[in-house]
């Protein structure tokens, strides 16, 4: 069943548009092709401040100066458990 956004509560139209707003807001999008870059894909800066992706890489004459892996908006904000109980060993 699709649903037209004429179907859509006012509200939840602005909130569905908030969001999309927000998330594009914080995507890396290629300066070649202007594709939002994906999680865990490697993405090279130049000189100038553009970031390029993989495919648009191949394409441009100078080299970059670095580059990175693409990471998810909650990275470095999540909990990693760590188990620190003492090894029990077989008798």
């Amino acid at each position: 069943m699709q649903i037209s956004i004429g179907d859509m509560p006012d509200l939840e139209l602005a909130l569905l548009r908030r969001s999309l707003g927000d998330i594009a807001g914080t995507v890396e999008h290629c300066h070649g092709c202007t594709r939002a870059m994906l999680i865990g894909e490697r993405v090279y800066e130049y000189e100038s401040g553009d970031v390029r992706c993989a495919l648009c890489r191949d394409r441009e004459a100078r080299d970059p100066v670095s580059s990175h892996t693409v990471h998810t908006a909650a990275s470095g904000n999540s909990i990693r458990m760590l188990d620190r109980r003492p090894v029990r060993r077989a008798a």
